[in-house]
């Protein structure tokens, strides 16, 4: 097996990990007992898995993108691909959802 066939039925599923430490990481953030080393961590991994998956999304060879399934198209328009949530102080966290 290659390394882009390894990418490509691999990266929906790391990318929605990322997502997922994404969406714990801001949880957290609003948790009056927070562990600091833990929020550390979290932050580290996703620093350093952002631009990894997109090296990796670079070299695929298959086409990916976000679905929510309310489209009423083969295609979702993009405001239909991710979820935004706008938290109490203002800022947007957004939620993609993959097909």
């Amino acid at each position: 097996m290659t390394k882009t066939e390894i990418y490509n039925s691999d990266y929906t599923a790391l990318n929605h990990s990322y997502i997922q430490i994404y969406d714990m990481y801001t949880k957290l953030l609003e948790a009056d007992d927070k562990d600091e080393e833990v929020m550390n961590v979290l932050a580290g991994i996703l620093v350093v898995l952002n631009p990894t998956l997109d090296k990796i999304k670079s070299e695929m060879t298959v086409a990916t993108r976000f679905v929510d399934g309310s489209g009423s198209s083969g295609k979702p328009a993009a405001a239909e691909t991710v979820k935004k949530e706008v938290t109490e102080n203002g800022g947007v966290i957004f939620h993609p959802n993959f097909n």
